[in-house]
């Protein structure tokens, strides 16, 4: 769940959640998975919801420890 989906950090890779050592909680991976996923494929994540079209707030559905996460695609230009 999640696994090597780390793209950047300045801290130890082994050591973050989504390098290739550390999964994401299963049910974190379950309440983001669907924005990961319409991210990568460039599409609008929370349009008319967000300020900007690229960020989505959502959070894990667990009710004693919630962790909310900040997911925003970026957007890179081709040469």
């Amino acid at each position: 769940m999640g696994l090597n989906t780390l793209v950047k950090t300045n801290a130890d890779p082994d050591m973050i959640a989504g390098g290739s050592k550390m999964p994401f909680c299963s049910e974190a991976w379950d309440a983001i998975a669907r924005y990961i996923y319409t991210g990568l494929q460039g599409g609008a994540i929370m349009k008319g919801w967000m300020r900007e079209e690229n960020v989505m707030i959502t959070c894990c559905s667990d009710g004693t420890r919630p962790v909310i996460f900040k997911i925003e695609r970026i957007d890179y230009e081709e040469e």
